[in-house]
Order: structure tokens, then sequence, then C-alpha cells
């Protein structure tokens, strides 16, 4: 009697289609038929668990879900109109999407980082020693150099209380010790070599500026002998990159970030309210750098080395750069932290039994199991192992935007400066 009822059981266990959407390493097709991959080897034991049939078959037109035009597309799109039970891919669970389905507690959790062409490997250049600064910086240190020097030809020149001007009257000396512009040139010269040089200004506002320009090489050169260390430490073990985060790619504006169109990554950074992930969506709406799939974003990564990034989830970003031909990897920050789930229809009764499986599953090590069968078989894993261990000394370069307290602080000082000589002026001519 009960071998019977255990027979009728299985010959009744009910038969579900599942939509679903080809995604390294969650479902891939086998070369003889059929799908392989970690979300199929789970599906097959929450099955096992629940005690349901299924049917895997690929989404209509390729696409996660979104609503657009009072419309749910992709798989999303699928089992909300129920021509699909379950909902089977790498879908993020997010508050829009958990309003027309049923979302299964999370099977994994992940972040979203920068998927980015591997840097070049080559052995220091002439220009190794102008590495650790950006051209920028190097601009604007130049600018500030031209800029110091002309202001202390000015001083040197109508201040009254300068060696100029004092020369004939009280020191004979004066005349040598005068700024003019070849005496400036040299100060500035020398003292952003940390060489000093034998005369000083002789007026207050000379001196503000001199005082101005000591604080500005002093940061510069901390700044400078810090990076050129991590540069040399660095040598050969991580090539460097040209950025650090997202905000440095705002701001150099020569590197594209691609985001899949219509994706719930793009819409969380549009959503926020945190000042620079509203900047990273304008950005790159303004770009059109959109991409339609992760597979056409990864090729873009790949065509065009050092001007494309890809911005996507972390733990498929992890498995693309553990394939072949090696040339990717992840970098930077993480962004976010969001779940996957599996999803089926609303009020279908079916979410609670698929939280009951997933619990047990998770309680007895089998997604565990499954997540390292799937992530650590990767032909490239130990060299991105070894490379993790080097990131402990990196190097990056140096932009304007850290560095622009020195050039604030100057900037001040010569203003300052200015207003001093004035104030100098108007003095000698009351006092006279």
């Amino acid at each position: 009697m009960l071998l019977r009822t255990a027979r009728q059981t299985k010959m009744t266990a009910p038969n579900y289609t599942v939509t679903s959407i080809l995604s390294s390493p969650y479902v891939m097709k086998k070369d003889g038929g059929g799908y392989k991959g970690f979300l199929v080897d789970l599906l097959e034991k929450v099955a096992e668990e629940v005690g349901f049939k299924y049917n895997i078959r690929l989404c209509k037109d390729g696409k996660y879900g979104s609503y657009s035009n009072g419309y749910w597309n992709g798989m999303i799109g699928e089992v909300v109109r129920r021509e699909a039970s379950i909902g089977l891919g790498d879908v993020t669970i997010t508050r829009e999407r958990d309003r027309v389905v049923d979302f299964s507690k999370p099977y994994q959790s992940q972040t979203l980082r920068l998927l980015v062409k591997k840097p070049s490997w080559h052995p220091p250049g002439l220009g190794f020693l102008l590495d650790p600064f950006s051209s920028e910086i190097w601009l604007s240190i130049l600018f500030a150099l031209l800029l110091v020097a002309i202001l202390f030809v000015v001083i040197g020149r109508f201040n009254p209380f300068e060696w100029r001007q004092v020369a004939s009257d009280k020191d004979p000396r004066g005349a040598r010790h005068s700024f003019g512009l070849r005496e400036s040139f040299m100060f500035v010269f020398s003292t952003i070599t940390l060489q000093g040089y034998r005369e000083t200004p002789r007026s207050l506002a000379g001196r503000v500026l001199a005082v101005s320009w000591f604080i500005f090489v002093f940061f510069m050169v901390v700044a400078y002998i810090g990076a050129a260390t991590a540069f040399m430490l660095a040598g050969q073990s991580m090539p460097s990159m040209p950025f650090e985060d997202l905000e440095d790619i705002i701001d150099q504006k020569e590197i594209q970030i691609g985001m899949v169109r219509g994706g719930s990554s793009f819409q969380k950074f549009k959503d926020s309210k945190i000042g620079i992930y509203q900047r990273v969506a304008d950005y790159v709406e303004m770009q059109d750098s959109f991409v339609n799939s992760t597979k056409e974003g990864l090729e873009k990564v790949r065509g065009r080395a050092g001007h494309f990034v890809m911005l996507m989830e972390s733990l498929r970003a992890d498995y693309i750069a553990q394939q072949l031909p090696c040339d990717v990897m992840v970098y930077g920050n993480s962004y976010f932290s969001m779940g996957l789930g599996l999803f089926t229809n609303q009020g279908s009764g079916l979410k609670q039994k698929i939280d009951d499986a997933l619990l047990r599953l998770r309680e007895d090590g089998t997604i565990h199991m499954l997540q390292q069968r799937w992530w650590e078989k990767g032909i490239c894993a130990p060299v991105n192992v070894a490379e993790k261990r080097q990131q402990t000394i990196t190097a990056s370069q140096t932009t304007l935007r850290k560095l622009a307290a020195p050039f604030l602080l100057l900037l001040i000082g010569a203003i300052l400066a200015v207003v001093v000589l004035v104030g100098e002026i108007v003095f000698r001519k009351l006092r006279q």
C-alpha cells in the first residue's frame, strides 16, 4: 500500500516550465543538447527536495526583465504573464520586480565590480620618473612655477621696500640682491629642487609669496616621493592602471563605462541618492556606453583596451576573468550589495517550498560545493590568485584631484601677496 502511494506521488509530480537566459556559469548549453551550469545543478537539487519536474527553455527576447511603457519584458515578463512558472537566471532581487513576481530567498550575494583589460607588461622606459604624476599635474606645476616667478619679478620691480628700490640710497649691495627675471626664475628652480637660494625677498609681499611657494614645494615633493616609491616597489609585479575608482574615470573623461541596457545595475546608480553614483549614471547616459549584453561588453573591453570598462556583477566578472585568454581582470572597489534569487508566479505557493529547499541545501553545504565546482576550476585561477596577493603593492598615477590642496594654498598665497604689495605701495605713498 505504501509503495503504491509513493508511485502515485511520483507520477503526479507537477511539471513546471522554466524560463532562463544563457549566462556563464549559471546557465550554458551542453554540446550534446540540454543545459549545464551552476543554476541548472541548483534547480535539479531543488526539484528533488520539493518534488517536481521541469522543462527549461530560453527566454524569447533574451533579457532579464525590465518595466517599460507599461510592459514587463524578459524572463520577468514571461513569469508575470504565466508563460512560465519559474524564472532561472542570475536575476537581481529588486523592489520593482518583487512587486510582480515571488522571489525566493537569495541563493547568492554579490556586488558590482569593474571588468577591465589587463594592463600591458613592459619594462620601465625613459619616462619612468614622470609616471607617478599625471600629465595634468606636471603641466599645473609648470604653470605654478611660471606664475610665481613672474610675481617675484613684479614685486621686485614695483614694491618700494624691495632690494631694487633701496639699492641706491641705503644698501649699495641691493642691486645684486634684487629679484629680476633671471634671479626670480633661479629662485623658484633652486627651491623646488630643495637646493635653497642665497638671496631672499626683502619686502613683506615677497616673503608672503616665498612662504606660500615653500609650503607648495614641500607638499609636492612629499607626494612625489611617496608615489615614486610605490611605483618602484610595484616594479613589474603589477602594471599601473590609469585610474583607481569610478570618480577618476568621470574626471578624466577618457574611458567609457559600459553597463547593460535596461539592467538593474544601471537603475541602482540612477536611483541612488549618493552624488558620485548619480554622476556615474549621468556619465553613462552622456557617453551612451550601454551594451545589449555582457558578451558585447566583454568584446568592447578586449577590443578597446584601456578605453572601455564594464561595470557588472562581481560573481560573473570573477568567472570571466578566470577563462581563456586570461586578458581581463576584476579591478577597483565594490559597489552596492544585492542578492540573486529564483522567482515564481505570484500566489502560486511555490515560493515557500523553494525557500525551504534552498535553506536545507545551504545548511548541508550543497550550495557551497556547487559554487566551488563552477568558480574554482577556471584556467586563469592561479594567475588571478597571484595577482590578488601582489595587489598589496600597486601603483597608480596621482591625479590633480588628489593634490588640489597644495595648488589652492599657493593660489591663496599669491593673491595675498598681491594684496600686500598694493598695501605696501599705498603705505609708502602716504608716508611720503
